[in-house]
């Protein structure tokens, strides 16, 4: 089977699109790596017509400023599309971020495009980038490399880790949300100890205010210590060992990053039970990094109070939170498991 038919049996939109006009990077490496591509990238003359030509409904990415595709969502797929750089899929492929993206399936011959070598780093697992300077078209590139080696099991050429280190500072630049999507990915690849050692040789820790990455790169330093470092760490435990307060994280992961600094110390039963399941659950394997014990006392997390407010006997206020709230407390930590031990604790505490 060709290219041309692999790509159209699993995107069959793709049959409608007309001459100069190219599948493009993620969707050509992942079937190379024996993966399921989920979406179809095209490089093409005119891409919002080409959009147009296989859905009535065409969303715009990018901004006013910076139009980068044109977008369809059929029910099985999602097919992006934008123009080819001068007009030339050369061009194109010369402009790419890492020669593993750097292919392209022509739909008119069924030919496969491959001018910098992406199917034999593929093969063998390496992350090379095309051009150093293809860094200044999008710095995000520096970071999407570490990424791409994470989440894919690969290793980052010494050239490109260089290039990657000369280019890092001008991740400043890039949108905060951007870059966190990029870290969200990286330390959702089950791969912690790649991930921060890739991110301090590339010294993109520094930029992204990573402070403790420096002490647990290297796995060399982790086994010299006597330590075990996991890779199940979540993207909240991570940020709550490397530090780096602004990355504009959103409510909820900030507060389960904050949560999980305060339980590294104090992390008895009522600290996990009010950290709640979900966040406790991802202590163990941040106190395994540090090397301390990541046996837990945890707590009944549906435990609510046995007693509502008004069987308390308080009138509403303060003092009525203060019972509710050591009553809860004692049933946490074991020393009240009935009604009527509630009944009691609270005659006691209202004494």
């Amino acid at each position: 089977m060709s290219w041309r038919d692999e790509l159209t049996r699993r995107f069959p939109a793709l049959a409608k699109l007309g001459p100069h006009s190219y599948v493009v990077g993620g969707a050509i490496r992942d079937l190379l790596l024996g993966r399921e591509p989920a979406d179809a990238d095209v490089a093409c003359l005119d891409p919002l017509a080409a959009a147009r030509s296989i859905g009535s409904r065409v969303i715009r990415l990018g901004d006013q400023q910076h139009l980068s595709a044109w977008r369809v969502v059929l029910p099985e797929h999602v097919y992006d599309f934008a123009a080819l750089l001068d007009g030339s899929i050369d061009s194109d492929l010369e402009r790419r971020d890492f020669t593993v993206n750097a292919m392209a399936v022509d739909l008119e011959s069924g030919e496969l495009l491959d001018p910098h070598d992406g199917q034999r780093d593929v093969r063998e697992g390496i992350v090379r980038m095309v051009r150093a300077e293809n860094f200044d078209d999008d710095p995000l590139r520096t970071l999407k490399g570490v990424r791409m080696a994470v989440k894919y099991g690969m290793t980052i050429d010494e050239a490109t880790i260089a290039a990657i280190r000369e280019h890092a500072p001008k991740l400043e630049r890039v949108a905060k949300e951007r870059v966190l999507y990029e870290l969200s990915v990286i330390f959702s690849s089950n791969a912690f100890r790649k991930a921060v050692d890739l991110l301090h040789r590339t010294m993109l820790d520094s930029v992204v205010g990573f402070v403790g990455a420096a002490a647990l790169s290297g796995t060399a330093t982790a086994e010299g210590s006597g330590r075990h470092i996991p890779d199940d760490v979540s993207l909240a435990g991570a940020l709550a060992l490397l530090g780096g307060d602004d990355l504009g994280w959103g409510h909820v992961l900030l507060r389960d990053v904050h949560t999980l600094r305060n339980l590294i110390d104090h992390h008895d039963r009522i600290a996990l039970y009010d950290a709640g399941e979900s966040v406790a659950s991802q202590l163990p394997a941040v106190l395994r990094v540090l090397g301390g014990e990541d046996a837990l006392d945890l707590p009944d997390f549906s435990i609510r109070p046995l007693l509502r407010g008004e069987e308390i006997g308080i009138a509403p206020g303060p003092e009525l939170g203060r019972a509710k709230r050591a009553l809860v407390e004692a049933q946490v930590r074991g020393e009240v498991t009935t009604r009527e031990e509630a009944e009691a604790f609270v005659r006691r505490f209202t004494a």
